[in-house]
């Protein structure tokens, strides 16, 4: 009896010494992506694609798609931000939803790239937090801000035959990265942006010229002379839009390789 005894609390005392097996708790996380000095980037830009790390293993927690709307106007631009107000989670606004099964706290990173809709401008922003198990980030959640503009070359065509020494139109579209509108009276006025069209050849700027805002919302126009090339050298060139907004250090560029002939070829 006494050796049954002794094995009985030598058990005992082993069980509760053991580390008590840790369970998962599932903690909601909620991520806003917004365009710097702008709004934020949801459908109308493709979205943005959201993922969420282990900070310290790398292994993947969640991934997905931040879709919805731009949000309010009033609240992110307008109005004066309150500390405790909600700003981003308002009806209809573009996030990422999304569960994470931790069983301890945890260094967690999160990384956006958007906009998905147009791959030339795509932008990265992450940011690094101790997630608490069952201690939700909802609201406003975590806002990640992405910088860049979205320029598009519209005109000249990569195809279009270009002969040296033509005055050639130049057109581009250039927006904020939620694609809100630039034009003359708007929250993002067309005067406080400079728009540039670069022709770059051999690692030198051979022209550059200002883009105007045209009649169309975010379209910036203006012409070009191309350089006169020799008969039987043509010149490829790569055209670049160079567009920002300096204080608000907000740049987006696009660009196109052409080929520039001599004026009148046999």
């Amino acid at each position: 009896m006494r050796t049954r005894s002794a094995l009985v609390i030598a058990s005992l005392s082993l069980l509760f010494t053991l580390p008590l097996a840790a369970h998962a708790e599932s903690t909601r996380l909620v991520v806003h992506v917004l365009a710097h000095d702008a709004k934020l980037i949801g459908d109308a830009a493709g979205g943005a694609h959201v993922v969420v790390r282990d900070a310290a293993t790398g292994r993947l927690l969640a991934e997905g798609l931040h879709l919805g709307g731009t949000g309010s106007t009033d609240k992110i631009i307008k109005e004066p931000q309150v500390r405790g107000e909600t700003i981003y989670d308002t009806e209809g606004a573009a996030s990422y939803r999304c569960a994470l099964d931790l069983d301890q706290p945890t260094w967690v990173n999160i990384e956006a790239s958007a906009p998905l809709a147009y791959p030339q401008s795509i932008s990265r922003a992450s940011s690094t937090l101790l997630v608490v198990p069952g201690r939700d980030i909802e609201g406003d959640g975590i806002v990640l801000e992405l910088n860049g503009l979205i320029v598009n070359l519209l005109s000249p065509h990569v195809e279009t035959k270009l002969r040296g020494g033509d005055q050639v139109e130049i057109q581009s579209s250039v927006k904020l990265l939620c694609t809100c509108p630039i034009f003359e009276g708007s929250p993002w006025d067309s005067a406080d942006y400079r728009v540039e069209a670069e022709l770059w050849a051999d690692g030198k700027r051979l022209k550059s010229v200002p883009l105007q805002i045209s009649e169309t919302h975010n379209v910036f126009a203006g012409t070009m002379e191309l350089p006169n090339v020799e008969k039987d050298e043509p010149l490829v060139a790569e055209l670049r839009i160079v567009a920002g907004n300096d204080a608000q250090h907000n740049y987006g560029m696009d660009r196109a390789v052409l080929k520039i002939t001599h004026k009148n070829p046999e």
